[in-house]
């Protein structure tokens, strides 16, 4: 039986006016070794969420700004769109994996402190990982790709690993299935075999 997970990507509109999502070969790698196929997502039209049912979980990727600090309006109507996504599988109480852009939205949602931050680009670094309830790993070592910085999360969520800066790049909520990175768990990481293996046991 085929197993589905809902993807978000970077919007593209083409000559024709017409939206398409575009995935990076690192996110497509990365869901194939989840074992899952992506779900189509329609951008054209009125999300159906209907057609959610069958997907396991979302994963919302990273890959540029959200639109409160481009301006862009492709990223405005990614937000929209990804928002309606987030707070559907989170009443649904299915997984969701937010990455990057993906964790910057939904900490903006909440009205948390993002701000830009030198340091965290195209680098690396460690982290020690508190008490996760999604990772089963102490500490690893992360890639780093982002401009803007998460400093706080809502009351729902916990901190569980800071940079020396005292940023928090990974965050998870207290009663649901949301795991929110600054990395990129599908781009070069250390320890990559032991996260795919958390990650299939997260949206299994």
């Amino acid at each position: 039986m085929m197993k589905y997970l809902t993807v978000t990507g970077k919007l593209n509109i083409n000559k024709y006016g017409k939206k398409e999502l575009i995935y990076d070969e690192e996110i497509l790698k990365f869901i194939n070794e989840l074992n899952f196929n992506i779900s189509v997502l329609n951008f054209d039209k009125k999300l159906d969420l209907g057609s959610l049912k069958k997907s396991s979980g979302l994963i919302m990727t990273g890959g540029g700004d959200i639109y409160k600090y481009s301006k862009k309006k492709n990223d405005k109507y990614r937000d929209n769109f990804e928002i309606k996504l987030f707070n559907y599988f989170k009443k649904k109480n299915k997984p969701i994996l937010a990455i990057c852009r993906g964790y910057q939205l939904i900490m903006n949602l909440y009205n948390c402190h993002i701000c830009k931050q030198k340091g965290h680009v195209r680098t690396t670094h460690n982290l020690n990982i508190n008490k996760s309830r999604f990772l089963n790993l102490k500490k690893v070592k992360v890639n780093s790709y982002h401009k803007f910085s998460v400093f706080d999360v809502p009351n729902q969520f916990e901190k569980i690993s800071l940079h020396k800066d005292k940023s928090v790049e990974i965050s998870e909520h207290k009663s649901k299935k949301i795991i929110c990175l600054m990395f990129h768990p599908e781009r070069k990481i250390n320890q990559k075999k032991e996260i795919i293996k958390n990650f299939k046991s997260f949206f299994k």
